[in-house]
């Protein structure tokens, strides 16, 4: 037999999944000819406006030799199925913890850390401050109509963490063998075996609530306890090492908050729980300022995207709705303007972790079919000279916001156009944003470095997407891209540097971004631990 790979084997848009036909006619096959066919990678080439296609990476065998000769080859190349393992990885239990760990925070990492440590046969009790996904949906629906904020509850908090009501997206830069089981898992979980093979996999929020419900119940199978409504307050560390921790119940007001023992201590809080980082510079934890990025959220019509990301005439129910990565520099190249989180088809949403605050933030459900798209428009930050700075910094803004926004988490809002122009609208089109908009020019409250670097990013946007000045209207801000603080930590051990037996994970600690990645630094720390022996 030989092995072979072919790059980018396109196929059309009404051929999805008939890659066996096309690898055949563009190596002058018979079908059969063709075994072992694997689908390691695939996406939607949209580089030829109005004739995209899908793109095929693919590995398969051959019984006879053929050559890469001419066009119709040009992606052949000769290959081996080695793949590496988890099992040959050196740091494969390389640290030693006690058999029970406490794990804080449900979201991505907290509970894939919980998972994978009950699949080696730890003792796991994992406590999250908000609620059930289901609770924590009904919650959020009950804020968007009273405004009565739940500070344990919402659109940041609760099992699952953002990400459940963020975008969905499951893609990331980074695919190593950690990602890689993330994604099976949940595959095994019930979400489409295509998130493993598709280059920018998403499955929406509707989507993530039932994995969600799918890793509950496996985390109860296995002997793990999830405590909802339950909040860390507070840490003793006794010679360098954790040694308790104090929890409140948080459902019912007034409740004491109590000590218990703790000998592992995983926290996996995100990057919103600024609590946390307070209390853990209390306590002693090495902490540091980090750089991160703020920004708007910035509202267009999904059809002007569709057509100029894809093209006209072009069949969005194939294609699904189009999406935009947008970058250029900026402020004489010292600064840059970015797309992040873009949520095609999407929906605005208020997003704060603290009352008289307010942020914003995008998500959408698994069709994405919504009429209009969303994105975070962001400018880089640097860290701060002081602990706290850039934290700091994001609660001025966010306070700015709320005030502006009338203190009843309607958002600042104005065309970009208008923006451009210093201007305030006369009045504003259309929006997603559950709330109310306030018409306000940007350039009284927002930063102004953050303003200028936006107005440049956006005049050079315009150029690549024609109408996207015109037609965008900018929801502000966007203040929680990652973690203005870094908890220190050991990469090889997850431990922090300065207190034993604290494991740090995830977008809180500073070391990942989005869902997949956080939920990979919970399977890393589980691949790495092993029980100690007495």
């Amino acid at each position: 037999m030989f092995t072979y790979r072919y790059r980018e084997l396109p196929v059309a848009l009404v051929k999805k999944g008939k890659y066996r036909e096309a690898l055949a006619k563009e190596l002058r096959l018979h079908p059969e000819e063709i075994f072992n066919l694997q689908v390691e990678r695939f996406s939607l080439d949209s580089r030829r406006k109005g004739d995209p296609k899908w793109s095929y990476n693919v590995i398969f065998d051959l019984k006879r030799e053929v050559r890469a000769t001419g066009n119709h080859a040009k992606g052949l190349v000769a290959a081996t199925r080695d793949k590496e393992s988890l099992d040959t990885d050196p740091q494969r239990n390389s640290v030693a913890m006690p058999g029970h760990v406490d794990v804080i925070g449900a979201g991505p990492s907290g509970l894939w850390a919980a998972l994978h440590l009950l699949r080696k046969g730890f003792a796991v009790d994992l406590y999250e401050q908000g609620k059930c996904v289901e609770e924590r949906f009904r919650d959020i629906r009950r804020f968007f109509v009273d405004r009565n904020f739940n500070a344990y509850s919402n659109v940041l908090f609760g099992e699952g963490g953002a990400g459940a009501f963020s975008d969905g997206k499951l893609n990331t830069r980074t695919r190593n063998l950690f990602v890689e089981q993330v994604l099976h898992d949940m595959v095994d979980f019930g979400v489409d075996e295509s998130v493993v093979t598709f280059a920018k996999p998403h499955i929406g929020t509707d989507r993530l609530v039932l994995l969600l419900r799918e890793l509950r119940a496996e985390i109860a199978r296995l002997g793990g306890k999830i405590h909802f409504s339950t909040a860390l307050e507070d840490i003793e560390i006794k010679d360098g090492r954790i040694a308790a921790i104090q929890l409140r119940d948080v459902s019912t007001p007034h409740t004491q908050a109590n000590w218990q023992p703790c000998e592992a201590l995983v926290l996996a809080v995100g990057h919103s729980a600024r609590h946390i980082y307070e209390m853990l510079h209390a306590r002693g934890v090495a902490l540091e300022s980090k750089a991160f990025a703020m920004g708007v959220r910035v509202e267009h019509p999904q059809a002007l995207i569709n057509m100029r990301q894809l093209g006209l005439n072009v069949d969005t129910k194939l294609t699904g709705s189009a999406e935009y990565f947008l970058a250029t520099p900026t402020l004489n190249k010292t600064s840059s303007a970015y797309s992040f989180c873009m949520c095609p088809g999407g929906v605005l949403v208020p997003c704060a972790s603290e009352p008289g605050t307010l942020a914003t933030n995008g998500m959408s459900y698994s069709r994405r079919n919504g009429p209009f798209a969303n994105g975070a428009i962001a400018v880089p930050v640097a860290a701060s000279d002081k602990l706290f700075g850039c934290l700091e910094f994001q609660r001025k803004i966010e306070s700015d916001a709320f005030a502006v926004g009338g203190k009843s988490y309607a958002a600042p809002a104005q065309s970009i156009k208008a923006f451009l122009a210093h201007k305030e609208d006369k009045s504003l089109p259309k929006t997603t944003y559950p709330c109310g908009l306030v018409q306000s020019n940007l350039w009284d409250w927002l930063d102004k470095t953050i303003c200028k670097s936006l107005a440049e990013g956006f005049q050079n946007f315009d150029k690549k997407i024609p109408g996207f000045i015109e037609e965008g209207l900018i929801v502000a801000p966007e203040t929680r891209t990652s973690s203005p603080l870094r908890m220190s930590r050991n990469n090889e051990t997850l431990e922090s540097v300065n207190t034993r037996g604290l494991f740090v994970l995830g977008e809180g600690a500073g070391y990942s971004g989005g869902i997949v990645t956080s939920a990979a630094d919970g399977v890393r720390l589980a691949h790495y631990a092993k029980k100690e022996t007495l």
